[in-house]
């Protein structure tokens, strides 16, 4: 009678778990993920631009030269196609029948962390040169009191739901913990009237912080991180300071009348959106000199693209954005700089 009983209460757990799993996995699909591998959600929700590039087989040591590009979006394919301008330039340069094959994961938005983070998920692949331009996205984390930010700048939603994801690997065989994080984490932020900034604007009333640059240590935990999982991957990796333009004897106010200080472009940006102008040139700044510390101390190669670009308001549709001339010019740069290193075979 006992065993009866017991296998009664196993076979009816059982069946409530598994009826549990499924409605909560059918919960998660109508947000968006997959039924049967959940984590894939990481590039489905967040990562789009990796989702053709993870399921590849990319390899270091065959005839086609891979080359990935990690930036936000003034080297993204929408923005700029510098891989379609890349390409071009090298293969006017390299005529003995060399392929070259480019994956541009840069994306608009996306900071050091979501670079690095895309960097470590592809950690099947292995390329012959990885290009890394980004340091003005960092600044809108920077526009919050310091009590209220955090080093994983979770003080973005979008990065707090990232590393959520990524701390339940066996989200693809039970999600039951992973739901059970969520809704904690929701309680606690109701609790403890948790700050969240946008990922995509400033909050007008915290512009005044933005002038301390609490990213500094992010960003160089990030680019150390970088480095690192590029040396030991075997990948040749190429970092290059950030080129802005900010007129000079011009008080920029984020307003359409910015424009006429620029290029005319079909698409610009203001500069409010990373914070207050000289908050924004300020963190341009200090993450540049933490690229260059650290190429010296790790023996990186390294363009220095901000002293590279011309000062010439042609070449830029807002403080960060390349224009058609810019974005040549970015291209011939690079390629040169490629070519005259041997960074490629």
């Amino acid at each position: 009678m006992k065993l009866r009983l017991v296998l009664f209460n196993t076979v009816f757990f059982l069946i409530l778990f598994v009826c549990t799993e499924v409605l909560l996995r059918l919960t998660l699909v109508f947000f968006g993920y997959p039924f049967l591998q959940p984590s894939g959600y990481i590039c489905k929700g967040f990562y789009k631009e990796l989702e053709a590039v993870e399921k590849k087989d990319i390899k270091s040591n065959d005839k086609v030269i891979d080359i990935l590009i990690l930036g936000g979006s003034v080297v993204s394919t929408p923005w700029s196609n510098m891989e379609g301008r890349l390409d071009t330039i090298l293969r006017k340069t390299y005529r003995n029948g060399e392929q070259f094959a480019f994956y541009n994961v840069a994306a608009a938005g996306h900071t050091s962390l979501d670079n690095r983070l895309k960097y470590e998920l592809l950690d099947k692949q292995r390329f012959d040169l990885v290009i890394y331009y980004e340091a003005i996205n960092e600044n809108r984390a920077n526009n919050i009191p310091a009590k209220d930010f955090y080093p994983d700048y979770s003080h973005i939603k979008w990065y707090s739901d990232i590393h959520l994801l990524l701390a339940h690997p066996e989200i693809d065989f039970i999600v039951t913990p992973y739901i059970c994080a969520k809704l904690i984490r929701a309680v606690k932020d109701l609790v403890t009237h948790k700050i969240y900034v946008s990922q995509e604007k400033v909050n007008p009333v915290f512009v005044k912080y933005g002038g301390d640059i609490k990213t500094a240590a992010s960003y160089e935990k990030n680019i150390d991180t970088i480095i690192k999982i590029a040396q030991k991957r075997g990948d040749k990796l190429l970092l290059m300071s950030y080129a802005s333009y900010f007129p000079p004897k011009v008080k920029l106010t984020g307003e359409e009348s910015d424009m006429k200080h620029f290029s005319n472009c079909n698409y610009a940006s203001p500069v409010i959106i990373w914070g207050a102008p000289g908050h924004v040139q300020k963190g341009i700044e200090v993450h540049n000199q933490i690229l260059r510390k650290l190429v010296l101390k790790n023996h990186v190669s390294f363009l220095d693209m901000a002293k590279r670009m011309p000062a010439d308001s042609s070449f830029f549709c807002d403080v960060c954005h390349v224009s058609e001339p810019g974005a040549r010019y970015f291209a011939k740069e690079v390629s040169s700089f490629i070519i005259e290193k041997k960074l490629i075979r």
